[in-house]
């Protein structure tokens, strides 16, 4: 009993740290040369295996060893099957070259220990009032953190990679001149935390628990204040997932209540902690065209000016010639006619240098970039676009049939710097469809599984319920609009907490 309580705590302060767990500054090449993984994984993975061996131990009476042995058997054979049909990759891209079984392995580790968090979660008999303790000092320390260090000016922006700081606060958005003068690339903020894709996601994800909780629960100031700093730090994020997806959340989150309390036949009343959320709301859309995401700028404004640069040096005419003569030529003279002609007319295209010199250098594959040579202005030069465009071609560029069942490989597409932003398609290339179904589809498994007891019982039919079930649909939502969710930690560890929790409230509901 002792050592299970210990587990129990273990898990409630893993959960509560896990986002100082995804700080950018524990993520520099000098501390992963020196520990060889970032200490955050390192902290997890012994967190993990100490929580699974202690479940396990628990439990191991009531586990039916043919399932356990049938569980590990279908996740060694994939691996084996998937490592094995990595080693074949055929490419001739310098980049796609760095590939590490040691490191594929631990990505599959990676994506297997949220699964097994899902059991982890059922069998520790967590209380109403421990889960909701972890949920607001989640976000609590998320969006303090990141809106202390905005007002501070100390932030680092949202879409570098690196450890650039903002350049203006928040109360610089409401000077007309801000966005004109930097942009809005150097306004949105991400405290400093790793990446603003998967902060918006683990955000966003998680906020009608949270939005539940509030509701549920007398009114708390810290409540209040947790989201009041909750919805101003989506808004630095810049992010469209963030902010607009924090709104959309929300009042969708309002509605769910009420239609609740409408069946249950309770007297439609506004609370303290509705009022101050309605307030929260109207704050948030009079702040709202000062934002940075209200003041993104698109590409697609400049093809036209694009195209009329291209028409105008001639590059048209000479790609037409060039394409009438390519027949005629062996595959060497076609591939020095392509090199020349992407050369000559490099900075007229307006091609990204990033991608065009250094990720996929034309030199090394002429063909792709003159193939896509015809696509908007937009595609070519949007990074989003690019890693679609790419990743897509050096897949049938490899054409191996297994490659659909079992992936070419996480490692090289990010080795390269050309992972796909959107979760499940780039999937079909990483890993697979087999390896869709065992890694990413048991959480939606597990709301399907949740929904079909719910119509067979609808005893089960709870807010509660309905809200784990919404937590964890907005991951495959915004997987594939903002990508690089199901592949990380602080998203994947809360997926499979809140399905533990769901799989725990269905199977023990009356």
């Amino acid at each position: 009993m002792k050592l299970k309580k210990i587990s129990k705590i273990t898990l409630i302060i893993f959960m509560i740290l896990e986002p100082l767990f995804d700080i950018y500054y524990l993520y520099s090449d000098n501390l992963r040369e020196m520990f060889k993984f970032a200490p955050p994984t390192i902290i997890r993975m012994l967190i993990m295996t100490f929580l699974i061996i202690t479940s396990y131990l628990f439990v191991r009476k009531k586990i039916n060893k043919k399932y356990l042995i049938s569980f590990i058997s279908i996740y060694l054979l994939y691996t084996i099957l998937h490592l094995y049909n990595c080693s074949i990759f055929n490419s001739s891209i310098v980049n796609y070259q760095d590939y590490s079984i040691l490191s594929e392995i631990f990505y599959l580790i990676r994506m297997i220990c949220p699964i097994l968090l899902i059991f982890v979660t059922y069998d520790s008999n967590l209380e109403d009032k421990e889960v909701s303790k972890i949920i607001v000092s989640v976000y609590l320390i998320f969006a303090s953190i990141m809106v202390l260090t905005n007002f501070l000016g100390v932030a680092l922006t949202s879409y570098s990679n690196g450890n650039r700081i903002i350049a203006a606060n928040f109360f610089s958005w409401f000077n007309p001149n801000t966005y004109s003068k930097y942009g809005y690339e150097l306004i949105a903020s991400k405290g400093i935390f790793h990446m603003a894709n998967q902060i918006s996601g683990v955000m966003t994800m998680m906020l009608p628990l949270l939005i539940y909780i509030i509701l549920k629960d007398k009114f708390k100031l810290i409540n209040m204040i947790t989201l009041f700093l909750t919805m101003l730090s989506m808004l630095m994020l810049g992010t469209r997932i963030a902010s607009l997806g924090m709104l959309a959340v929300i009042i969708f989150c309002l509605v769910m209540y009420y239609f609740f309390q409408f069946i249950k036949k309770k007297k439609l009343k506004i609370t303290n902690n509705i009022v101050c959320i309605l307030v929260f709301i109207s704050l948030v859309l009079l702040i709202y065209p000062y934002t940075p995401v209200a003041n993104r700028t698109y590409a697609s404004s400049n093809h036209d000016m694009v195209m009329d640069n291209i028409k105008a040096s001639g590059a048209l005419e000479e790609l037409v010639e060039l394409r009438s003569k390519l027949p005629s030529m062996n595959e060497e003279e076609q591939k020095i006619s392509k090199i020349n002609f992407l050369e000559k007319y490099q900075h007229v295209y307006e091609f990204d240098e990033e991608f065009f010199l250094k990720l996929y250098n034309y030199k090394e594959d002429p063909d792709f970039w003159f193939s896509i040579l015809d696509k908007p202005y937009k595609d070519r030069c949007d990074h989003r676009e690019l890693k679609n465009l790419i990743t897509k071609w050096v897949f049938e560029k490899n054409n191996n049939k297994l490659d659909y069942l079992l992936g070419f490989s996480f490692e090289r597409p990010r080795n390269a710097l050309i992972y796909m932003e959107n979760d499940i398609y780039m999937h079909i290339y990483s890993i697979g469809i087999l390896g869709i179904i065992l890694f990413i589809f048991p959480y939606i498994g597990i709301s399907i599984y949740s929904l079909y007891q719910i119509f067979k019982n609808k005893k089960k039919f709870t807010y509660l319920n309905m809200t784990y079930i919404m937590c964890i649909c907005l991951v495959y939502l915004i997987g594939p609009l903002t990508g690089n969710i199901f592949d990380e930690w602080i998203v994947t560890l809360f997926l499979g907490f809140i399905s533990g929790l769901l799989l725990r409230n269905i199977k023990e509901a009356v």
